[in-house]
């Protein structure tokens, strides 16, 4: 009897010990490590650094360098995990999400406690569309385009660029394939050779992207592409994308060469500086593409040996005044060339030229040399100015006829003349004296002097007489 007693007493204490155990273990709030195992109880909570929103889902690493565990955040972007340790020491925990990038803290945990990890604030991967965070598409940007500019057809260049545009929604995430939507491409404005885009539409891919080829036809000029779509009813549009094409290769029939001036009051100076351009097309009437290079040399003084095109198939070198004086066989003293050559589609040098003249210095004639007017009469002469070889005097050079007299007379004709940029003609004037006053009949001295000034130089000659 009494030891059925005793056996009874000890049934009871160990069903009392066993119960106390298994309410503290199924007890959720008690966080407290078992000593034995020296672990550390991992907390913390990861938000959204624009919206401070709970983020679910995120992945926790947790490592101290030889051991790594992982869990996630609940609904409330909360996490709590145990992670063993042998003795005191730093922990690195690592935080991240799809759709945002990740971030990184170190903590300092002591065995069998709670480490509390700072607040995790990821910041949102505008560039990424994973985990289907966009929203339709709202708006059209370029991506990328393969080439500023492209040449026309056998121009030598690139005869096609690909255009890639970006589909983003409301807040500017690039959509997913979840909101993929069709885009179709149209021209803005064309040169109108030919030129065509392919495809014309498209479905936007996985990145949100969509792309288009230009390809060329045979008239240089400006294409403007434009990417377009309708969402919900509503449309949308890029900007114009503009697109340079360039010509091709220059063409004889459209190479051009000419200097600022015909005629240049530089034969007696060294220094003395003046532009030559050329203007070169391709067979399609159009500017060679930039950059193509030209040469040149001269028959007489300095010019610069190249140059290159522009966007409008220009390109220009300096002429400086000095030796060799220029003399060309058939026009003489003070002409010469200045000569640019390139080369074309098959290879082959190609040349254009232009002359200058270099004029000297002013000589005058006037004739006749004396003066004899009757009462109410007139009296006509001629005069010459060249430079000292004969050609004509350079431009903004004037000539002037002056009357000085002590009775009544005056000039008409070539009193007053600028000359004009030519290389050939404007040597020979005439004008006549005439007396103005029939009623007065008083001889007097008259001196009429023809005068030159200008860049060529001062000269003067004079005629003198009698007027009655």
């Amino acid at each position: 009897m009494k030891k059925n007693h005793i056996l009874f007493v000890l049934l009871t204490i160990v069903a009392i010990f066993v119960s106390s155990c298994e309410t503290k273990k199924d007890d959720p709030t008690d966080t407290t490590p078992d000593d034995s195992t020296n672990a550390v109880i991992v907390e913390g909570k990861v938000v959204s650094a624009e919206t401070g929103d709970n983020l679910e889902g995120a992945i926790i690493k947790i490592t101290n360098g030889s051991i790594v565990k992982g869990t996630t955040t609940n609904s409330d972007g909360e996490y709590s995990t145990s992670f063993e340790m042998d003795s005191d020491g730093d922990l690195t925990i690592i935080a991240f999400k799809a759709g945002y990038f990740q971030d990184t803290t170190n903590v300092f945990a002591i065995i069998n406690s709670t480490v509390d990890v700072p607040l995790f604030q990821l910041q949102r991967d505008e560039s990424s569309n994973a985990g289907g965070f966009s929203g339709k598409a709202a708006s059209i940007y370029l991506f990328s385009q393969s080439a500023e500019f492209i040449g026309v057809k056998e121009s030598g260049s690139l005869e096609s660029a690909q255009i890639v545009f970006e589909i983003m929604d409301s807040s500017g995430v690039v959509i997913g394939e979840e909101n993929a939507i069709n885009v179709s491409f149209r021209f803005g404005s064309t040169p109108g050779g030919g030129e065509y885009l392919y495809p014309s539409s498209i479905m936007t891919n996985a990145l949100g992207k969509a792309a288009v080829s230009l390809n060329t036809g045979t008239v240089a000029g400006v294409s403007q592409i434009i990417a377009e779509a309708v969402v919900d009813g509503k449309p949308i549009a890029s900007k114009p994308i503009n697109i340079a094409i360039h010509g091709g290769f220059p063409d004889l029939a459209h190479f051009s060469i000419a200097s600022n001036q015909l005629n240049y009051a530089y034969y007696h100076w060294i220094g003395k500086r003046a532009i030559i351009t050329v203007l070169m097309g391709d067979k399609y009437s159009n500017p060679v593409r930039p950059n193509t290079t030209v040469y040149f040399n001269s028959d007489a003084a300095v010019v610069q040996g190249s140059s290159i095109t522009d966007d409008l198939g220009l390109a220009s070198v300096e002429l400086v005044s000095g030796y060799p004086l220029p003399n060309d066989p058939t026009y003489g003293p003070g002409f010469f060339y200045v000569n640019a050559k390139t080369i074309n589609e098959t290879e082959d040098f190609i040349e254009a030229k232009t002359r200058i003249l270099f004029s000297g210095v002013p000589v005058v004639t006037l004739s006749p040399l004396t003066i004899d007017i009757a009462n109410g009469g007139s009296q006509s002469f001629s005069y010459t100015v060249t430079d000292e070889f004969g050609n004509p005097l350079a431009p903004s050079n004037n000539y002037s006829v002056e009357v000085e007299t002590g009775g009544t007379a005056e000039a008409a004709g070539d009193v007053s003349i600028s000359m004009p940029d030519a290389q050939f003609g404007y040597t020979n004037f005439s004008f006549s004296v005439i007396d103005t006053d029939p009623e007065k009949n008083e001889a007097a001295a008259i001196t009429v002097t023809v005068k030159v000034n200008g860049p060529n130089g001062i000269a003067s000659i004079s005629a003198s007489g009698v007027t009655r």
